[in-house]
């Protein structure tokens, strides 16, 4: 006796499948509307803060480097930006350009060591006989 499907209740009657997916379809509508109208309220919201800003009184300072900002509730003090000048040092003569002196002992380290492997550079007192047993010697 397979009587379950001729019950009402039972979940997978087509006519339960196409209420439930029309439900959810409803709740998915609904949902997405109530989103809309959070932004909507919050681009308001922003929109508002941003006019009553437009509308306050600006006064500018002595020296034009800041601002006053009056509104109805506060008062704030925005200083205006000012240029970067990263060379300053430079300019006025703090700094020089120099070499750079690691730059230069690692090139002399290597300039050495190549002249010593092909027995162009041997000290005082030293011959190419024991220049070669130490390059030998560094080598193993």
């Amino acid at each position: 006796m397979n009587i379950l499907p001729k019950k009402r209740w039972h979940v997978r009657t087509k006519d339960n499948i196409a209420r439930v997916r029309r439900d959810e379809a409803n709740a998915a509508e609904e949902e997405k509307e109530k989103q809309r109208k959070i932004q909507l309220a919050e681009q308001e919201a922003r929109t508002d803060v941003l006019r009553n800003q437009a509308r306050s009184k600006v006064e500018s300072g002595e020296n034009g480097i800041c601002t006053i900002v009056k509104t109805t509730t506060e008062v704030t003090l925005i200083e205006k930006p000012k240029h970067v000048n990263f060379f300053t040092d430079v300019e006025d003569g703090k700094k020089s350009f120099g070499t750079n002196a690691e730059h230069k002992e690692e090139r002399k380290q290597e300039k050495e060591k190549y002249e010593k492997s092909i027995g162009l550079l041997t000290y005082l007192g030293q011959s190419s006989i024991d220049n070669k047993e130490q390059i030998g010697r560094a080598h193993v």
